[in-house]
């Protein structure tokens, strides 16, 4: 959320302008979102306030400041304007009514021992560039005729912009990025907007890593889950050869006579570096032979897994599989900070696989909770590493998410999916808030638990075709056995066998 803070000495002419036409007529829908309490609270909420009530706004702006003479430096009104870049969720008027109530308080108009300052906010369509925004306008003067304390506003904005990205799961803005997730530039947000993409690459590219990186096996099939996706990939070999890959760099495929964009795994998440996803593979001899073969090639040289369509069964195994899970989350305190982040790692990749099937290039709740669960997954550089081997049916139930069959049935099985994987969420939340982080907890428990019982409700309403309309499934049958999704039960509950997509029509 990018905040910006200016200072003016009409209240009556920043409302004239807020509720007019706009420098280019980029103002449109024009409504009050939500005021201070001595503006009215939520009585001018809404639209198509009249001429009348307009004027009484901007006086009311005013009024202590021509009471009391009070004039502070640089003006008495304050110009607050919030917004996203392209690409976040959606934010209703409420939402944004409770985002503006937390900025106001945190910036001093309402605060409890002293007596307030008027304020309104004021919301438009989105902009020209996709951009959800809202205008605050606020007085300095306190109906007191006291000054509001402006001192390091700036800076408590920079803090409270973060809470609320962290909390309402947004676009973490450069120099907010927190504990391992680096923040977007401006340039990047500017450029997403000029060419109209949902997202910035740098979002999407670390959702199909982290999905590529929690369903493989080994560092080879990473590499080969990356390069049949839209993800262009390059190998940085250590100094002065070819027998060793030290990192490595990713950009999403560009039309023709365009130039890739770059980012290195660190540029995508503390976690999402070389050294640090080798932690989750197996890494023996052969297999690191085996990975700078793939490195090193433009295309699979053994294909493994990756290729393998799991069958329509699987998601209900998924579902017992997430409920045992979640059952066995109950015994693990809060401070076992090595489950609880490795539990974020491999749910986020369950998300984040099933966000590119389902969501494609409209990231939507489920790419949120991926992207949240990113954030949940954060290492501090003194807490232990993430626990791979108390996780380890996530894993599975995302080899599912990414390649196994659709069928007639299949979304009632999803909304069972969706219904405990919202209980996982809950339950980092809850250990979010017994270590007393509270933001991200709210995040995980409150919003995008809504979010999930809706998609609940989209799945018990449409069919398969609906939901999945570009999935051609044609296959031949292998053995179950070439499939090994790391789940607990899934020698001693499954029988008959998995197939072989011969059309890819999964990787897209």
């Amino acid at each position: 959320m990018i905040g910006k803070i200016t200072m003016g000495s009409s209240g009556r002419r920043l409302i004239r302008y807020l509720f007019g036409p706009g420098k280019a007529n980029e103002h449109t829908d024009q409504r009050v979102i939500t005021s201070g309490l001595v503006m009215g609270g939520e009585a001018l909420a809404g639209g198509n306030l009249s001429s009348g009530q307009i004027a009484e706004l901007g006086a009311g702006l005013d009024e202590a400041h021509e009471t009391y003479g009070t004039d502070p430096k640089g003006g008495h009104i304050l110009h607050l304007s919030l917004s996203l870049p392209p690409g976040n969720r959606h934010l209703s008027d409420d939402q944004w009514g409770e985002i503006a109530n937390e900025v106001m308080t945190a910036l001093g108009f309402e605060s409890d021992g002293v007596d307030p300052a008027a304020w309104v906010a004021v919301g438009h369509g989105t902009s020209a560039h996709g951009n959800q925004h809202v205008h605050i306008a606020a007085s300095l003067v306190r109906i007191d005729g006291g000054r509001v304390n402006t001192w390091q506003s700036k800076k408590v904005l920079s803090r409270v912009c973060a809470e609320i990205e962290s909390s309402y799961g947004l676009t973490v803005i450069e120099g907010r990025e927190g504990r391992g997730m680096p923040g977007l530039t401006r340039a990047e947000l500017e450029r997403t907007a000029r060419e109209q993409r949902a997202e910035p690459p740098r979002a999407a590219l670390a959702r199909m890593v982290r999905e590529a990186a929690v369903v493989s096996r080994d560092e080879a099939e990473f590499v080969r889950r990356l390069r049949g996706s839209e993800v262009l990939l390059r190998p940085r070999f250590v100094t002065g050869g070819q027998d060793a890959v030290v990192g490595y760099s990713v950009a999403l495929r560009t039309q023709d006579g365009e130039t890739p964009i770059w980012f290195g795994g660190g540029k995508l998440a503390n976690d999402l570096t070389l050294p640090n996803l080798r932690q989750f593979w197996r890494q023996s001899a052969g297999d690191r032979t085996a990975a700078v073969v793939e490195w090193r090639s433009a295309k699979a040289v053994a294909p493994g897994r990756e290729a393998i369509l799991g069958d329509s069964d699987d998601w209900m195994r998924a579902v017992a599989s997430v409920e045992r899970s979640v059952e066995r989350l109950k015994a693990v305190p809060a401070s076992d900070l090595a489950v609880w982040r490795g539990v974020a790692r491999e749910t986020a990749g369950v998300f984040a696989a099933w966000s590119r099937r389902f969501e494609g290039d409209s990231p939507g709740p489920m790419a949120a909770a991926a992207d949240t669960l990113a954030r949940s997954a954060q290492n501090r550089p003194d807490d232990p590493v993430p626990d791979r081997t108390a996780v380890h049916d996530f894993r599975g139930v995302a080899a599912i998410a990414a390649r196994s069959a659709v069928d007639k049935n299949s979304p009632m099985v999803w909304a069972s999916l969706v219904d405990q994987l919202g209980r996982t969420l809950r339950a980092i939340g809850d250990a979010h808030f017994a270590r007393g982080e509270a933001e991200m907890a709210k995040a995980l428990g409150g919003r995008l638990s809504d979010e999930l019982a809706e998609l609940h409700d989209r799945f018990t309403t449409s069919t398969s075709e609906e939901l999945v309309p570009g999935e051609q499934i044609h296959v031949d049958w292998i053995p179950l056995a070439l499939l090994d999704l790391d789940l607990d039960d899934h020698q001693s509950e499954v029988s008959g066998r998995h197939r072989l997509s011969q059309d890819h029509g999964f990787e897209r």
